[in-house]
């Protein structure tokens, strides 16, 4: 009997710390869609191309991505950080619109711009039940892009290689594994330097902001 209760005398804290530890820390995977729209300059002037003297560019329609990776969090009382490590393969659509110089007329073209990329959001939130407020900044390291402009010799987009942005958002915890996410992104910094056109580069802000919906588990 005495080696029952000493037995479960060393058992009890053991567990208690073990569990301390796992609601101190966690990690685990997270997948979920996006939807994103492009925000562009409207109009660029193109005098010296060949055949083109002005050059349209809008944000159209928002397109839906996916994205999957790891996460991990760190809670203190009701705060938290949530760092994520993702996978991210966003499009949106983009109205191209050409004023031909020698006909003086316009051709307008509806084009995708997709963009595969790595996200590092670091996400800060506040507890309250099994509901989440969250906000932060994310790192986005861009791996492959294709520009609107690559049907056009004349042109080139030239993307950054990495940009910096922020998300807040909500999000809900259904016990101790599943967790939900909404977020908004939006974006700090260019897509890119700007337009090559004749080797000259010129000025021209593009730049993307996506709704992010995401199911996590912990394990």
């Amino acid at each position: 009997m005495k080696r029952i209760i000493l037995i479960a005398l060393l058992i009890i804290p053991f567990t208690m710390v073990s569990k301390a530890q796992s609601d101190f820390f966690k990690i685990g995977i997270k997948a979920g869609i996006t939807s994103t729209s492009i925000k562009v300059d409207d109009v660029i002037d193109i005098d010296d191309a060949s055949d083109i003297d002005e050059l349209a560019i809008k944000g159209k329609n928002s397109k839906v991505g996916f994205q999957g990776g790891l996460m991990a969090r760190i809670t203190l009382a009701k705060l938290y950080v949530q760092p994520e490590l993702l996978f991210t393969s966003t499009s949106g659509e983009v109205e191209v619109t050409r004023l031909l110089e020698s006909t003086g007329t316009t051709v307008s073209t509806i084009k995708n711009q997709d963009f595969k990329q790595i996200d590092i959001p670091i996400m800060l939130g506040y507890k309250f039940g099994p509901a989440r407020i969250q906000g932060g900044p994310i790192a986005t390291i861009m791996l492959s892009s294709s520009s609107v402009l690559k049907d056009y010799n004349e042109y080139e987009e030239e993307f950054n290689g990495a940009t910096w942005g922020y998300q807040v958002g909500l999000g809900l915890d259904l016990g101790k594994k599943l967790t939900i996410d909404a977020k908004y992104e939006g974006n700090l910094s260019k897509l890119g330097d700007g337009i090559k056109v004749g080797g000259e580069t010129r000025s021209f802000d593009s730049r993307n902001s996506q709704f992010v919906v995401s199911l996590g588990y912990f394990f």
